[in-house]
């Protein structure tokens, strides 16, 4: 099995995978164009087109895992937007998406499956621009709900709340969950500060755990599910004791 690789830009998370699903191939085109002119610098970013829903459920349904789509609502075949939008909240809540048409009169209907934002074609760059920049400044303060790793080119999408911890093995992390254990490259202590938001602390210098599965803390030693002991150092115990004092 390949070893992921755990890939972190100055700013972001991860890579960025972008989705643009428009039946019209010109349209699809010159999006994937205009937003490539409008990432910033040093953003790792990846463009994937499709023309159905269809296509795009079945790509998000495998390995590569989009953060942000642009969706056509009046897409051709089986699933229109709207219900494409359905499936994918289902799927995958975490992915934003940013509704397109030509026809203004769905914009009601579109935000019922909380997109980010609502583009009436044609759009301006100014306006692309503008839905962008607020996208990639609210991204950037979210707590993560997902780490994002990448096989062979393809984003996988590791859910936190499934994570135990995580393990340092000299160039590798290992990622102990509920019902796997996933290897990759990477560091922990830019998974300390990239996870730290999101209720991860570190117990040791190879360990970063989960606090939500802490289930007793010793002055040497945690405990986690079905038994499993992690040890403690002395400089990390205090930060411990502290975020798990249930709030006054």
């Amino acid at each position: 099995m390949p070893v992921p690789f755990l890939i972190l830009s100055k700013e972001m998370s991860c890579v960025l995978h972008i989705a643009v699903c428009d039946p019209n191939t010109g349209h699809r085109a010159a999006l994937c164009d205009a937003l490539a002119k409008l990432l910033f610098d040093g953003a790792d970013y990846r463009f994937s087109c499709f023309s159905s829903g269809d296509a795009l459920l079945e790509q998000q349904g495998q390995e590569i895992a989009f953060q942000l789509v642009f969706l056509e609502i009046r897409l051709e075949g089986p699933l229109n937007g709207l219900e494409t939008a359905e499936q994918l909240r289902y799927r995958s809540p975490g992915t934003d998406i940013i509704f397109l048409t030509g026809a203004a009169e769905y914009i009601g209907a579109g935000y019922r499956y909380h997109a980010f934002d609502f583009l009436v074609k044609p759009v301006s760059m100014a306006r692309l621009q503008e839905t962008v920049g607020r996208y990639l400044e609210e991204r950037l303060r979210r707590p993560a709900d997902f780490l994002n790793v990448s096989i062979q080119r393809r984003s996988v999408q590791l859910p936190l709340h499934q994570i135990y911890y995580l393990e340092s093995q000299r160039r590798k992390i290992v990622a102990h969950m509920v019902e796997d254990q996933v290897e990759f490259y990477g560091r922990l202590d830019a998974l300390e500060e990239l996870l730290g938001p999101s209720g991860f602390l570190r117990c040791h210098q190879s360990y970063l755990v989960n606090l939500r599965y802490i289930r007793q803390l010793g002055s040497s030693s945690l405990t986690l599910p079905h038994n499993c002991s992690l040890p403690v150092s002395r400089p990390y115990l205090k930060s411990l004791r502290s975020a798990l004092e249930p709030e006054a």
